[in-house]
């Protein structure tokens, strides 16, 4: 009782909970207090841990404990050249090197319901988004190799969640931009459709989500389990900040992709069009549809660059 007691002093003395009518209520303080501490006990017990060194980064801990579904999604898989991929990445991150060919996917996703964890689904928002996420690795202070994804670009159609992607500041790789986007399905046929307020992000498209038997025609890859860690097994994002010092890494914990090659009845993709920057450096490998998938996003994590001092 005595060891009890102690507690509930502690946690009155610091200002997290109040007395309210013989029992404790969770002052704003404590709330910021238990999601800190969450953070911390699932980022210890995360399949996809933090680089050693790395840190939470402390100005926005909670603001990623958030999961939501992707309804469906659409992963067109583009093979690029690496010395036009490796002049959009800031250093020290290196385009992973498949078949000979850089990779950048654009994946367009319907989430249903994102929400802070805790709180009952409707509470949560269902919007569209797009991302356009190359395949890249880099080699961390310990000086093992690490691997993920780097967004080149991404849009959304609904205005809060830009905000809220926005708000992560420390994670500076792009302004996340605004965009109509719709996803109709129709029997078997999947319509999309986005209309980006920024250039080079147009994208329209037909496609026939009935699984293929085997990769399309053209493809470099024999089968979905050669193309499965290159392209489908990526659960670190990366944002670099060279006046900070630091490189950053959100991290996602997901169900597992059931992915399958589908094929494009009609497809134009402005970022990749051949009379846009890519030219003939970028050509579509294949399709990937992926059925219903759960994702939680983990706290913001980051890391010292490697011979940049780091400020504040």
């Amino acid at each position: 009782m005595d060891g009890a007691r102690a507690v509930v002093d502690a946690v009155l003395t610091r200002g997290w909970a109040q007395a309210r009518g013989g029992a404790l209520a969770l002052t704003a303080a404590g709330a910021a207090a238990l999601l800190d501490a969450w953070s911390s006990i699932e980022g210890a017990l995360a399949v996809n841990p933090a680089a050693a060194g790395a840190e939470s980064c402390p100005s926005i801990p909670w603001l990623t404990l958030v999961e939501t579904e992707w309804i469906e999604a659409l992963s067109f898989n583009y093979r690029v050249d690496p010395g036009a991929l490796l002049a959009l990445l800031p250093p020290p991150l290196a385009p992973e090197v498949f078949k000979a060919h850089g990779w950048v996917q654009v994946l367009i996703s319907s989430l249903r319901e994102m929400r802070p964890r805790g709180l009952p689904g409707p509470a949560g928002v269902s919007f569209y988004q797009v991302s356009y996420r190359a395949a890249v690795r880099y080699r961390g202070g310990d000086g093992a190799w690490r691997r993920g994804g780097y967004f080149t670009r991404s849009e959304t159609n609904d205005p809060m969640m830009r905000a809220i992607g926005n708000r992560l500041a420390e994670f500076r790789f792009h302004d996340f931009g605004a965009a109509d986007i719709v996803m109709v399905r129709d029997g078997d046929f999947l319509t999309l459709g986005v209309d980006a307020a920024a250039a080079g992000g147009k994208l329209v498209g037909v496609v026939d989500t009935r699984p293929l038997p085997g990769p399309p025609q053209g493809s470099l890859w024999t089968s979905l389990e050669e193309l499965h860690e290159p392209l489908v097994e990526c659960f670190d994002a990366y944002g670099v900040d060279p006046e900070a010092g630091y490189l950053y890494t959100l991290r996602i914990e997901r169900g597992p992709w059931r992915p399958r090659f589908v094929a494009p009845l009609d497809l134009f993709c402005e970022y990749f069009a051949p009379d846009g920057a890519w030219g003939d450096r970028a050509a579509l490998d294949s399709v990937l549809h992926i059925p219903r998938c759960p994702y939680r996003w983990l706290p913001l994590a980051r890391e010292p660059l490697a011979g940049v001092p780091v400020r504040g």
